[in-house]
């Protein structure tokens, strides 16, 4: 790793523009949020876990851990978007294909909805960004 890269990936982090800060927040509060749908009523009286709201937490906490581990060892560099393509590509893929099949109602449709927009653009822009980084782009992200 660069020794001029800041000690962590939120300290590198922290220095990105302010849109790309709130989108990192947005991103984690999406995640996050499922957090609020781990539990459903059951027809049946009583109260069940809901798998996909576990799965985007477990994916979401996978992939943190496993970015910060990245960064010690490369740095800021775009292929830290593969912890990203890695964890929750799985987790989008079953999650739109319910939803695309109506699986899902109410509140939790719409946190789907939300989640399937902000972790579908996040997807895309890994996907560049790690193709970069596979074509050369080795340089630090952008540090201000």
């Amino acid at each position: 790793m660069n020794e001029a890269m800041p000690p962590d990936l939120i300290t590198a982090a922290a220095t990105e523009a302010t849109w790309l800060r709130w989108w990192f927040r947005i991103m984690i509060l999406t995640n996050l949020a499922a957090v609020f749908f781990i539990l459903r009523k059951r027809l049946s009286g009583g109260l069940t876990a809901r798998p996909e709201a576990l799965a985007i937490l477990v994916a979401f906490v996978a992939s943190a851990v496993t970015m910060n581990w990245l960064y010690d060892w490369v740095g800021y560099v775009r292929l830290l978007g593969v912890t990203h393509l890695v964890f929750w590509t799985p987790v989008y893929f079953w999650l739109l294909g319910k939803f695309l099949r109506d699986a899902y109602t109410g509140p939790f449709r719409v946190y789907a909805f939300i989640y399937l927009v902000v972790a579908g653009t996040c997807l895309l822009t890994d996907a560049a960004d790690v193709i970069r980084f596979l074509l050369g782009d080795h340089q630090p992200l952008h540090m201000n």
